[in-house]
């Protein structure tokens, strides 16, 4: 029951998960999830240091440190301000020349042993190629406000720039050149202004920002709106300085992470903080869904018998496909969250699922109950099944295939369900060893503990066979004392017949059946013996029909019922005793029948008056298929009646 219900609970939760508003599609999501309320600072950071594919942030790591190479005191003066303007912006970060960084002058003829000495943790070599070189001329042929950047800003090599980073943590832009052009009335307003633009993108990295013409945060006047460059007129905006500050936050991407998961579903800013993380986790979900799935449909499903044999076939081939359905779309929700699934679609999927999985279950019956012969090998028929199940599981998915008729769908676009069908099939295969292989262990068991319980049977027969002479010697000893002195004969006639009966047991030793003719004899030696005993008070009379003295029954399961009535029934009145045994044919099978007109029988009659070893006689011999009663109208009498079928 528990299983059933978390089964249910499943499938009730996965829809719960998936579906979304009908009203939504991919556009919803291209257009950024419009309804949503959202924070116009971290969407401008969202856009351009975060790309949606991984949680790699270009940032320089360590100092920043810059260069100045032919600066006028103009350059100096322009630069200083802006290195005092961002050790504001951003307090915990350092940020200054080079050559005050390492305690000495740069210059080109540095001697090669010297570059590979640390310098606060840092190799110099490594500090030189992320330091950010600043060349600059003065030439009165251009204009005042003219800044003549080449490639960007930046020193390119094969035509992008390149992101230099080493284990030891320091990073950045590589061997970064930013070179100007002023004349000599260019004043210190616009040299500020030039530089601190190219200083600014250099910082933030701006050429690896996401590429995005259509943004939802377009300030087309901020220095790091594009990944390319900008106008000669824009300006270090508030929008700017925020980016800028969160990305030298040591906090950047937990701050970012909250902002996301607080903004947006789940599945996409999963995605959009890292792809490949979010498809790893997706891929295990899955596969962790799949399990608990397939235990749950194998304890369900496996070895259980329907009223049709066409149900055995469909309820594993639906629930199999439904399984499929829901992981691949855990899978799609979590790695895709622009395809909303909407009700109506989800209904309709499983429309189709149920209508070919009937088909499936049709075909895969009909294979096994026409073409596969009895006679036909198990590893023969194993493969056939296998094989058939293969291409009748992926037919629809062929149909499909070619009946859109898309040149731009290939073969391999079939992996993945050619991949899921092979499964199916093998473990089918797998499914129908194993259960060959439990049934050969559970027939070989049986066979084995059907000889026990038939060793166990014939010792327990003995030994019930061994408790009835000794209570028969008893009695009969009994009465031959009480006999010794009043009359000779009766008593030598008395010994004389338990002779005979010892020496019909003895010789029947180790026999578990005997005639009806034989037990009657037996019987009748018994009765013998105790009118003997009780002279005039005991009657009797055995009435056997003909066509039933050779029918087999166990030895000694009629003299315990005849005792019985004599010792509880006879020896319990005064008036004169008459016990009757009949013996015959019923519609039913043979009937053993003792009478007497002795006191009634009372409850717990096997338990209380020693005829329990006649009851586990007819268990072990005939099972269900014999049974012991008593009645005490309309005449009171004892009966063993066996069925046709076990006689």
């Amino acid at each position: 029951m528990k299983k059933i219900i978390l089964l249910i609970l499943i499938t009730l939760i996965i829809p719960i998960i998936i579906i979304d508003d009908t009203s939504k599609n991919p556009s919803y999501h291209y257009d950024n999830y419009p309804d949503l309320p959202k924070d116009e600072n971290w969407e401008y950071v969202k856009e351009r240091v975060f790309n949606g594919y991984g949680e790699r942030v270009y940032k320089y790591n360590g100092p920043i440190l810059y260069k100045l190479i032919n600066a006028t005191s103009k350059d100096s003066l322009a630069m200083n301000i802006i290195m005092e303007e961002l050790r504001l912006l951003l307090p915990n970060k350092e940020i200054g020349y080079l050559k005050n960084y390492v305690g000495k002058v740069f210059n080109d003829t540095l001697p090669n042993r010297e570059t590979n000495k640390n310098v606060n943790h840092y190799k110099f070599s490594d500090l030189t190629k992320v330091t950010i070189n600043l060349h600059f001329e003065e030439n009165e042929g251009f204009s005042n406000w003219f800044n003549y950047n080449m490639t960007s800003g930046f020193k390119i090599y094969n035509g992008e720039p390149t992101f230099y980073s080493k284990k030891n943590g320091i990073s950045g832009l590589f061997q970064a050149d930013l070179q100007y052009v002023f004349t000599s009335s260019s004043t210190l307003k616009q040299r500020k202004r030039e530089i601190q633009r190219d200083i600014i993108r250099t910082m933030a990295c701006a050429q690896f920002f996401q590429s995005k013409k259509d943004k939802i945060v377009n300030s087309r006047n901020s220095i790091l709106n594009n990944k390319e460059n900008v106008s000669m007129g824009s300006q270090f905006s508030e929008l700017d300085k925020f980016l800028l500050q969160k990305l030298y936050s040591p906090n950047l991407k937990k701050e970012f992470k909250a902002y996301m998961y607080k903004t947006y579903p789940w599945n996409y800013a999963s995605n959009y903080i890292n792809r490949e993380k979010t498809k790893v986790f997706a891929i295990w979900t899955s596969i962790m869904l799949g399990v608990i799935l397939f235990v749950l449909g194998f304890s369900l499903f496996y070895r259980r018998k329907y009223k049709h044999l066409y149900y055995s076939y469909f309820a594993p081939v639906l629930y199999f496909m439904i399984c499929i359905l829901y992981v691949f779309k855990i899978f799609t929700y979590m790695t895709k969250p622009y395809e909303f699934e909407h009700w109506r679609q989800y209904i309709s999927i499983h429309v189709i699922f149920i209508i070919v999985a009937l088909l499936i279950a049709l075909f895969l019956m009909l294979f096994d109950k026409f073409i596969v012969k009895n006679n036909m090998s198990f590893t023969l028929q194993i493969t056939l099944k296998t094989v058939f199940t293969f291409f009748v599981c992926i037919a629809p998915v062929a149909a499909i295939f070619f009946l859109e008729n898309n040149s731009n769908t290939s073969w391999f676009s079939l992996n993945p369900f050619l991949l899921l069908v092979f499964t199916f099939a093998m473990s089918r295969g797998l499914l129908l060893y194993i259960e060959n292989f439990s049934d050969s262990l559970v027939k070989q068991k049986d066979i084995e503990l059907s000889r026990l319980k038939e060793v166990n049977a014939q010792a327990e027969v003995k030994l019930l066979q061994s408790q009835i002479n000794p209570h028969f010697l008893y009695n009969a000893l009994n009465s031959i004392a009480s006999l010794a002195h009043k009359n000779a004969d009766k008593t030598e006639k008395m010994a004389l017949s338990l002779s005979d009966l010892f020496k019909y047991s003895i010789n029947k030793k180790g026999q578990k059946m005997s005639t009806v003719a034989d037990e009657v004899d037996m019987v009748k030696n018994y009765l013998d013996i105790e009118q003997i005993r009780f002279g005039d008070r005991l009657q009797f009379s055995i009435e056997v029909d003909k066509n039933v003295e050779s029918v087999k029954i166990p030895m000694f399961i009629i003299q315990p019922l005849v005792e019985n009535a004599v010792k509880h029934g006879v020896s319990k009145i005064e008036k004169n005793g008459k016990i009757i045994l009949k013996i015959k044919n019923s519609e039913i099978g043979l009937d053993i029948i003792v009478e007497d007109n002795g006191p009634q029988f009372l409850e717990g009659l096997v338990s209380g008056h020693g005829l329990q070893t006649v009851f586990d006689l007819l268990r072990l011999t005939y099972e269900e298929k014999a049974s012991l009663s008593w009645e005490n109208t309309p005449v009171k009498h004892i009966k063993i009646t066996i069925e046709k079928t076990v006689i």
